[in-house]
C-alpha cells in the first residue's frame, strides 16, 4: 500500500509525458508525410506509437507511485 500520494510535481510529469510522446510521435509523422508524400501513413504509425509510449510511461510510473 502507498504510505504517500504522488505530489502535484510528479503528476505533473506524469501528463507531460504523456502529452509529450504523443504529440512527438505526430509531428514526427507529419513531418514523414510531407517529405515521402505517404499521408496518412506516418501520421496514424506515429500517433500509434505516441499512445503505446504514453501507456508505457503511465504503467511504469503507477507501478512506482505504488511501490512508495
Amino acid at each position: 500500500m502507498a504510505s504517500e500520494p504522488p505530489s502535484p510535481a510528479q503528476l505533473i510529469g506524469l501528463g507531460a509525458g504523456i502529452v509529450g510522446f504523443i504529440i512527438f510521435g505526430l509531428v514526427i509523422g507529419l513531418l514523414l508525410d510531407g517529405v515521402l508524400d505517404t499521408s496518412p501513413l506516418f501520421v496514424a504509425l506515429g500517433l500509434g506509437l505516441g499512445i503505446v509510449g504514453a501507456a508505457g510511461t503511465l504503467i511504469v510510473q503507477f507501478r512506482a507511485f505504488m511501490k512508495d
